[in-house]
This record gives C-alpha cells, structure tokens and sequence, in this order.
C-alpha cells in the first residue's frame, strides 16, 4: 500500500511539471519566430541544359543580407561561395567570396528581382583592393536569360 502511494504521488508530480499538450487550435498554426534567432532565407535556382546556378539569400536585418552562391555551368569552372550585402528596393547588391581552381576570389554581384525570380546583373568591372566590383551599379544590365526562380530551400 505505502509503494502504491508513494508511485501515485510521483505520477501526480510528474504531471504537474510536464508541458501543456498541444491544443486542437495551436496544432499545425505556424510558430512566432524571432528573426534574431530565425532569419528569414529564399532559394533561387535555374537549371537548363547542364548549366545550374543556386542563389540562397538569409535577411540578418535591415542593413544585411548573407548568404550562398553556386555556379556549374557546363564546360566552366564551378565555382561556391557566400554572399554579404543588402537589399534596397528589388536589389540585392553584395560581395561575393569563392573558390574557384583553388583560388580564393572576391567580386561584386547584383541581382534583380522580378516578381519570384532574380536575375543577374551585368556591366563594366573595375578592380579595387584586389576585389573586382562594378564600375557603376545604375548601368548595369539585367537581360541575362539565366532567371533564378523561388525554389523550396533544401
């Protein structure tokens, strides 16, 4: 008798310090997330003919924008790397660090977006402090036919 109540007793406590179930109302409605803790991230991808390029984008904050780059295109180099800059209206503008043959490299790149998509920005290139960045980033031409669509991220 004194096991039976000693047992029920360490039932009761249990329960009383075990979480809340969840309720029919909470079950399957999204969770408040922190984005200091859980930043927002979107995946680009296009894919054609042997050539793929994937483009992951994580908004830190207000001021900056990290991320991942990757580039196989047949008969190229591939080449990945990470991504920091920013996003001011629909344009994401940002240093892109990577290893291409071995060798480390850094240059600019800009992307565009267009309603789920970006495209790439193209234009005339300068060097600065061993970095390649664009000369002007208002002249730059965004008619590129690789168009980096919202893809689920892995």
């Amino acid at each position: 008798m004194k096991t039976a109540s000693i047992c029920m007793a360490l039932a009761l406590l249990a329960a009383c310090n075990s979480q809340p179930a969840e309720t029919k109302e909470q079950a399957g409605r999204p969770q408040a997330t922190d984005p200091k803790t859980n930043p927002a991230t979107a995946c680009y991808r296009y894919a054609n003919q042997g050539d793929t390029v994937t483009l992951n984008l994580i908004h830190v904050n207000d001021d900056v924008t990290t991320g991942t780059l990757m580039y196989r295109l047949k008969e190229k180099d591939a080449n990945t790397g990470t991504l920091q800059g920013s996003v001011k209206g629909d344009l994401f503008v940002g240093n892109y660090t990577f290893t291409s043959e071995g060798t480390l490299s850094t240059r600019q790149v800009a992307f565009k977006k267009t309603g789920n998509a970006f495209i790439e920005g193209y234009g005339e290139s300068i060097e600065e402090n061993g970095a390649m960045k664009f000369k002007n980033i208002d002249s730059l031409n965004f008619g590129s036919s690789i168009i980096l669509e919202k893809v689920a991220c892995n």
